[in-house]
């Protein structure tokens, strides 16, 4: 049985004496919040200046000038994600050096990707990490999706890695800063990852929102096509595929579900899983996760703020989902109810295999059950999410979902 957590100083947090140094730090750093800042930073450290297309200026003159905006951030949260977006455009730099050096990459061809998108703690990272530990399958680990273009290509060690290296470096400090976001959503670099991080280097996802109050980012994106960062996207996917196999990818990100046309335009052949839950267990658990890590984040921690701001970003996200949910072609679909994945693994599995063609063989089932045994759920505790720390109103609440529930009868979690 899993250990029980309740973190009972949600909304007053008791900082360790790691947190508050951490917390302390970030006040005596002194950061100029603008894309010029970035684009400076980026072409010091690692000594390259081509970003390729500069459309993403605007773009990022945005998020930093919404970023800049939110005055409840403090200076390790604006540390954290100003350095975020100086990784994206270091990542961007070292692209357009890998596209100079390998043009032959253009000849990738992506095939019947497997493609899952979902809310957010629904079982999307579950479901894709199960899925990965199929080896006939790419798929991105954690600390790739953080930097995928390695320094010097022509010389990588892949049994030495320097990116790999970094990234359980920061992940020891990550456990030593929040302690309890491994009982939530555990960040290890070798665990597989979403695309959101790819993508996030052409600067149009709704990643910041995760990070910072950015309204005016957010307003941004929602009104922009996304097409043509969708084509990005896939155009790092035939990189990354020419630098290393297979050829086959599985992917996710709860972001899909309301850019569904423009994902279906880039990957027209793919095979799009669609996970489904209580949106209520989802802006419970989305809200508690976030109202801890604000303890560092912002001055002060608003749980209630954070549930009526996913509250109605989840709703958004649903809106635009129920609107093009038909759009995608019924073979090419496949609903996964999170109750149902949670009862059977396999049994979601077969139905996601049948609709790709592909053969759960022997060997993919036998390693997806050694990863169902060594992955189980809540295996490092339980975080007890409470409607009472958010003041809810439950049947106000499912009342705003109701055209969710009504179109795809998703079972309701809470009586």
């Amino acid at each position: 049985m899993s250990k029980k957590i309740k973190i009972e100083d949600l909304k007053n947090p008791c900082l360790t004496e790691f947190q508050q140094a951490a917390k302390d730090y970030g006040e005596t750093v002194k950061l100029e919040l603008t894309a010029e800042a970035v684009i400076n930073n980026a072409r010091n450290n690692i000594g390259l200046k081509h970003f390729g297309s500069e459309d993403f200026l605007e773009r990022l003159n945005i998020l930093m000038q919404s970023i800049s905006n939110d005055k409840g951030l403090a200076g390790i949260g604006k540390l954290g994600i100003f350095n975020d977006q100086v990784r994206y455009a270091e990542n961007r730099l070292k692209f357009e050096k890998f596209k100079k050096e390998f043009p032959q990459y253009k000849n990738e061809v992506i095939t019947q990707p497997i493609i899952i998108m979902g809310l957010p703690r629904s079982g999307t990272t579950h479901l894709l990490n199960l899925i990965a530990s199929d080896t006939r399958l790419k798929s991105i680990p954690y600390w790739e999706s953080l930097r995928p273009f390695p320094e010097n290509l022509r010389d990588l060690n892949p049994n030495n890695d320097p990116r790999k290296d970094l990234a359980f470096k920061e992940y020891k400090n990550f456990l030593q800063t929040m302690p309890l976001l491994k009982s939530m959503h555990d960040m290890h670099p070798n665990h597989i990852h979403e695309e959101i991080e790819l993508q996030a280097m052409d600067f149009s996802t709704y990643l910041p929102e995760w990070l910072a109050y950015v309204p005016e980012w957010r307003d941004y994106y929602l009104k922009n096509e996304q097409i043509h960062h969708y084509k990005y996207l896939k155009d790092i996917l035939k990189a990354m595929q020419f630098i290393k196999g297979p050829k086959r990818w599985v992917l996710k990100s709860p972001q899909h579900l309301e850019q569904i046309n423009p994902l279906r335009k880039t990957f027209p052949d793919a095979t799009f899983v669609i996970t489904y839950r209580d949106p209520l267990s989802v802006v419970l658990s989305t809200a508690t996760m976030l109202s801890y890590g604000d303890r560092l984040r912002r001055y002060k921690v608003e749980p209630k703020t954070n549930f009526n701001y996913w509250h109605n970003r989840i709703k958004i996200l649903l809106q635009r989902f129920t609107k093009d949910y038909e759009a995608i072609p019924l073979k090419q679909r496949c609903d996964v109810f999170f109750n149902d994945l949670i009862k059977d693994n396999l049994g979601s599995i077969k139905n996601i295999y049948s609709k790709n063609f592909l053969a759960l063989n022997n060997l993919a089932r036998d390693e997806m059950q050694e990863y169902i045994a060594l992955n189980k759920r809540d295996k490092h505790g339980q975080v007890i999410y409470n409607l009472e720390d958010f003041e809810v109103d439950k049947s106000e609440f499912y009342k705003s979902f109701e055209f969710y529930f009504k179109k795809f009868n998703v079972f309701k979690e809470f009586k």
